[in-house]
C-alpha cells in the first residue's frame, strides 16, 4: 500500500494547483463622485476628512487622512 502525500496549500499555489478567484477591482470613492447608496448626492470631504453625502448622510469607512 502506498500513502499519498497530502500537499499543502503551498505548495499548490507553487504548482498552480487551486488557484484562488480573483474578483473584479473595486474603485475607491473619490469626491464629487455620486452616493453609492442613494446615487443622487454628491460625496464631498467632512471635517474629520471622511467622503460624506449630504443628501442622504452616508459616510465612507475609509480611513482619513494624516493632518
Amino acid at each position: 500500500m502506498t500513502e499519498e502525500k497530502q500537499l499543502s496549500s503551498l505548495e499548490k499555489l507553487l504548482l498552480g494547483i487551486d488557484q484562488p478567484v480573483i474578483g473584479p477591482a473595486i474603485e475607491p470613492l473619490k469626491r464629487g463622485q455620486p452616493c453609492p447608496n442613494c446615487k443622487e448626492g454628491r460625496l464631498d470631504y467632512n471635517g474629520l476628512l471622511q467622503l460624506e453625502c449630504l443628501a442622504y448622510g452616508f459616510v465612507s469607512g475609509e480611513g482619513g487622512g494624516c493632518t
